[in-house]
């Protein structure tokens, strides 16, 4: 039996062009022992050049540890030959191949064929980083009293499955400047085409906005007010399943099986009943019978759903509820038509696993990162996990999906679909500021869902749909949420830069952000005491040199590292210098190298 465990394919999730002459290679390894990896390979046309590469480690859970390196060609990459090799904290070194680990150069090699342009997982520049903000259309804001559906409920009552409170598109145009006013880049709002529920996830009518959120028009003016405040907005695209009340559906319950459209549904037998229903619907629910996408007839209808609301009122991309539960080859066809009309087009899965398989390049650009959420949730909110096993799930995570979907994941506290943040922390807004603060400071697009930022409460749905109370907001709550979203857009690496969790003891919790030698470091102290910590940096000492805080007007001197001190990720990372700081209960710190 080998002494350690090396895992790697040529396979997308191992190896991918970042760009038809580059290459991104990653590998992983049991975690502990294991203190360097490199890369031989060539073209096997060319056998006798061979090139040797070390890789860089880019972290470790509880499992493994993980190394990844980029390689660079002077024509298309193309018939590339390889194998990797490990070096053990012992001084040994072991070879990996196509057929396992072996002491010696394996017989058989691991080989990655051809790069054709289609091949490169191309995400939306403007998303990298970009913060979001979820709007549930119904609860936000009511400008239009004469577009409220009947039975419209005061503003302040509490939500039910059923009640409608009335807000509206002409509601959202009317609040931009605020929503701009936290930094926002992109806007998704939940369903707003015709449908009989206030969520709208039961749609009648793919082609016409609700009448009680507006029509064409104001979509039209919606759109074109957040592009002139350099927002991006993305719609809602219930594909998976229709409202009951959808025509052909309907078409199907009058004439059973002489319907045209008896296909379009997963349908058992003929008459349809309801009482048990006797088709096929998302989560059992009788009022949303699923689509068969595997229908060319039904594949063209949404497809051209999808870019019609592109032609005809530019929005900018789409959400995709329930996208896992999708045939994955319609994704691809519908990501071809989106990227064909706009090809900057915003496509995010809804899923609540691991997307990485939705993530290769044919599909979609993003994901709904709900790992992200819980183990956030975990950490800040709960208190049942302590920073050793977030440590893990944040890089396990990290680790899942390639380094150009990182920076585009949408990296929520909550939805329309769990419970309000707040409410998991029991009210205390010491723990949402520091998620909040992690969340802004952390890789890909940080998600607000509407009111978080105002201290809205609420448990699981309905009751996490409450209207946004725009007589009560958080003043201070909102403040913070404004200059943390406005600090992660001037910060470079905040924005752009890989990941390094550098501090990890029990209750708080450390990491720097780094891109092109910048480096900015985050500190969360997560308890209710105060902290004594020390922080290593990458940055080599110097009498002179200083640490600025980004949040507050301190500053810190470095320190030398004695020898054999034992700072977190030591053994993985080159530390050049160190800080100490006091982090009072429940804060954190923002600091890099003074100008």
């Amino acid at each position: 039996m080998m002494p350690i465990i090396a895992t790697h394919e040529s396979t997308r999730e191992y190896i991918y062009p970042a760009d038809r002459r580059k290459l991104r290679v990653r590998i992983r390894c049991s975690r502990e022992n294991i203190r360097s990896c490199s890369i031989v390979y060539w073209n096997r046309f060319n056998e006798s050049v061979r090139e040797h590469k070390d890789m860089v480690c880019t972290g470790r859970d509880n499992d493994w540890i993980y190394f990844s390196g980029e390689l660079s060609f002077d024509e298309t990459a193309r018939y590339i030959k390889y194998y990797f090799i490990i070096g053990d904290s012992d001084g040994k070194t072991w070879c990996l191949g196509r057929d396992g680990l072996s002491p010696e150069k394996p017989r058989h090699f691991y080989e990655y064929l051809y790069t054709n342009e289609l091949d490169v997982l191309n995400v939306p520049e403007w998303a990298r980083g970009s913060v979001l903000y979820q709007i549930f259309p119904d609860r936000f804001f009511n400008k239009d009293r004469r577009n409220d559906p009947p039975g419209v409920v005061p503003w302040n009552s509490m939500p039910s499955r059923e009640n409608f409170f009335g807000g509206d598109l002409k509601g959202i145009i009317s609040k931009l400047d605020y929503i701009s006013s936290l930094n926002v880049g992109v806007i998704y709002l939940t369903p707003i085409f015709k449908a009989p529920s206030n969520h709208k996830y039961d749609t009648e009518d793919y082609f016409s906005v609700d009448p009680s959120f507006g029509d064409m028009d104001d979509l039209r003016t919606l759109v074109k007010e957040c592009h002139d405040r350099n927002i991006r907005i993305i719609l809602d695209g219930v594909f998976n399943h229709s409202g009951y009340f959808f025509p052909p559906f309907q078409d199907v319950i009058r004439k059973g099986e002489a319907s045209e459209y008896r296909d379009w549904f997963y349908i058992e037998n003929f008459p349809v009943r309801t009482d048990p229903p006797n088709y096929e619907c998302v989560g059992y629910y009788k009022w949303m019978p699923k689509l068969r996408l595997s229908n060319p007839d039904v594949r063209k209808y949404f497809i051209g759903v999808g870019t019609y609301w592109i032609r005809q009122a530019d929005i900018d991309g789409w959400r995709l509820d329930v996208a896992d539960e999708v045939d994955f080859t319609f994704w691809q066809e519908f990501r071809k038509a989106i990227k064909s009309v706009k090809e900057d087009a915003l496509l995010v899965a809804e899923t609540w696993k691991n997307g990485s398989d939705m993530l290769r390049g044919d599909q979609v650009d993003s994901v709904m990162n709900y790992l992200f959420r819980d183990a956030v949730v975990d950490y800040f909110a709960t208190g049942e996990i302590d920073a050793y096993e977030f440590d893990h799930l944040i890089n396990r995570m990290l680790h899942t999906y390639t380094a150009d979907s990182l920076h585009v994941l949408y990296n929520l506290l909550g939805s329309h679909d769990t419970p309000r943040f707040l409410s998991l922390c029991r009210g205390n807004l010491d723990k949402m500021r520091l998620a909040i603060a992690f969340q802004m400071t952390f890789p890909g697009m940080p998600a607000i869902y509407y009111g978080d930022e105002a201290g809205t409460e609420g448990d699981n749905d309905p009751d996490c749909r409450r209207a946004f109370d725009w007589e009560n907001i958080n003043r201070e709550l909102l403040g913070f949420c404004r200059k943390m979203t406005a600090l992660r857009n001037s910060d470079r690496p905040l924005r752009y830069g890989e990941y390094r969790s550098i501090h990890c003891n029990g209750d708080t919790y450390g990491f720097a952000r780094s891109i092109d030698g910048e480096n900015t470091y985050i500190i969360l102290n997560n308890s209710a005491e105060e902290k004594t910590l020390t922080i290593p940096c990458f940055e080599g000492f110097s009498e002179e040199l200083r640490f600025v805080s980004l949040v507050s007007d301190k500053t810190y001197a470095p320190e030398k590292i004695t020898a054999g001190e034992a700072l977190h990720n030591s053994d993985i990372y080159d530390y050049c210098s160190k800080i100490n700081m006091i982090l009072p209960a429940y804060h954190f710190e923002i600091i890099k190298k003074g100008g």
